[in-house]
């Protein structure tokens, strides 16, 4: 197996351990002067089910805990809970979970040496962007279960734009439901229920919009039509990905507020809106800037949604 093939063959091993492994830890997140500290309790039960429960140890407080693609937010400083469908990927689970050979055409994997994270050895694999369109990453996954320990994101100049590292772990045990339980559910009865972002109705329909000049690489994985409670109209939605990053393009009426583009990015992932007619277009992803307002800036209506 030469170098290409063992770090996809790694790559695999990852995204399946981060969700099939039963595991607790800390880890830290870093970007830029911002460094945040969460507990993370994860668990699959013998039928299959996942169960996840992430809580932040410094600033505000904030639990997450999600049953599947079902994610639950409580967020005691303003007793307020969200509930939303499962959407970004989250560490360690950074990998999604049919790598495709998109990876392979977009990026140089390899494997590199072998480090330590958290007490444990790990097997560091290098992804380096073909192009300048998509960004670099490091990860580096417990030698034996392939579970990720530390993920690096880089940026053209090879400088860390995000950084996720476990600082204590443990992997396996077994099911625990106490361990994935809110420390809020019986306190928040009366707190505000927010479930503005869970789709009333989603249907996978041709939207009518196209991106006229597609990066070279991403590849549209999904389109469909929303409904969403407390919108009057449906709002479309459109997913490319290179095989690894994806970029999402949301299209909705315009609000009666005047808006301007606007471009800005927490961490890895850019953010930018713009107006189209009597649109408003927001796209965003872990990719590049240029990537991301290149996406939005030859996004095109061709015809009559269906």
């Amino acid at each position: 197996m030469d170098d290409a093939q063992e770090g996809l063959a790694w790559l695999t091993k990852m995204a399946s351990a981060s969700r099939r492994l039963n595991y607790t830890g800390v880890f830290v997140y870093q970007h830029g002067a911002t460094i945040e500290t969460s507990r993370i309790a994860h668990y699959v039960n013998s039928a299959g089910g996942e169960f996840e429960k992430l809580e932040t140890l410094d600033g505000p407080a904030r639990e997450v805990i999600r049953t599947n693609d079902q994610v639950t937010r409580y967020l005691p400083n303003i007793k307020t809970v969200t509930i939303e469908k499962r959407s970004a990927r989250r560490f360690p689970a950074l990998l999604p979970e049919r790598l495709t050979n998109g990876v392979a055409d977009n990026y140089s994997v390899r494997k590199a040496g072998v480090d330590r994270v958290a007490g444990y050895e790990c097997q560091v694999v290098l992804l380096e962007p073909r192009d300048e369109l998509r960004y670099g990453h490091q990860f580096c996954a417990e030698v034996g279960s392939g579970l990720p320990l530390r993920a690096r994101t880089l940026n053209e100049k090879n400088e860390a734009l995000e950084s996720f590292a476990f600082t204590e772990l443990r992997i396996g045990g077994s099911f625990n439901r106490d361990k994935v339980k809110s420390r809020y559910a019986a306190s928040s009865k009366h707190w505000k229920v927010d479930r503005s972002a869970l789709p009333v109705e989603e249907t996978s329909a041709e939207t009518g919009w196209v991106v006229a000049n597609r990066p070279a690489g991403f590849k549209k994985i999904t389109e469909l039509k929303r409904s969403i409670a407390g919108r009057a109209a449906a709002v479309s939605h459109i997913v490319f990905s290179d095989g690894l990053a994806a970029v999402s393009v949301f299209i909705e009426p315009l609000p009666k507020a005047p808006v301007g583009e606007n471009l800005w990015h927490q961490g890895a992932v850019n953010i930018y809106m713009r107006p189209v007619a009597d649109y408003l277009v927001t796209v965003l992803g872990e990719a590049p800037a240029a990537t991301v307002m290149h996406i939005a800036n030859s996004l095109e209506f061709r015809g009559a949604a269906r």
